[in-house]
Formats: structure tokens, C-alpha cells, sequence
């Protein structure tokens, strides 16, 4: 989706801010950067997979947010949201968003997911493992 239309300086700012938060394990910030991003994205009304890209994206942080909380039941719900905006690695709904390698991101929540849905889970894997790939 590099076709996604060029953001403004401020939306910049705050897929950026996202993404080096999301980089550095603090996923609730993440979240609330492109929470911003998003809001602005639906009050100019962009195109749809746009703004259901961003929200997949702050699903994404989320769902490491609630590992991390050892909450399995909060990883299986923002599962389901992340991959209904998003798909997943083996059918996505966009390969890219803005640089950011989706299918990647995708992969990389896999164990987390695979994990938390064990009937006992070890919870030993470490969130700020994933990083967002961004060209």
C-alpha cells in the first residue's frame, strides 16, 4: 500500500512516534500515537483500508500490551480484532502499510498468539522481541 497517499507532518509525527515506541517495548504509548493518527485519519475521511490498517496496527500493540499482562484472554481478543483488519501472514489484507511490513508483523505476533492459548502458557517470551520492519 504505498499508494496510501502521503501523510500530513503532524500524521508523520505520529506514525513515527508509534513505531519507536512500539520498537522500544512501550506498547501502550505505541498505542496512543497511532490512536491519534487514526483519529485524524477518519476525520478526513481517508480511505477505509487506511484507517482499518492503522487501527490493525494499534491492535497489534495492544495484543503485546495484554501478553506482557499475562491476560490470555485480552491476546485472544485483540487476535481477533488484528486479524480482522489485517488478515494474517498466510492471507493479509495488505502486505504493507506506509513502509511497515504487515506480514512480518503478522509472523511475529504468531507465538505470543500461540502461547497465550495454551491450556497452560509459559508466558516466556519477551514482547519487545517484535520490531516493526520499516523501509
Amino acid at each position: 500500500m504505498d499508494d496510501a497517499g502521503p501523510l500530513s507532518a503532524q500524521q508523520q509525527i505520529w506514525f513515527d512516534a508509534g513505531i519507536d515506541e512500539f520498537d522500544s517495548g512501550r506498547f501502550w504509548h505505541a498505542h496512543e500515537d497511532w490512536e491519534d493518527l487514526w483519529k485524524s485519519l477518519k476525520a478526513q475521511k481517508a480511505d477505509p483500508s487506511f484507517i482499518l490498517g492503522i487501527q490493525g496496527m494499534i491492535q497489534c500493540a495492544a495484543l503485546l500490551f495484554q501478553y506482557e499482562r499475562q491476560n490470555p484472554r485480552g491476546v485472544a481478543n485483540m487476535w481477533s480484532k488484528v486479524t480482522e483488519k489485517l488478515g494474517t501472514s498466510d492471507s493479509p489484507k495488505l502486505k504493507e502499510l506506509w513502509g511497515v511490513n504487515i506480514v512480518e508483523l503478522l509472523t511475529d505476533l504468531l507465538p505470543f498468539v500461540d502461547d497465550a492459548a495454551e491450556k497452560i502458557p509459559e508466558w516466556k517470551l519477551e514482547a519487545t522481541s517484535v520490531k516493526i520492519t520499516h523501509n
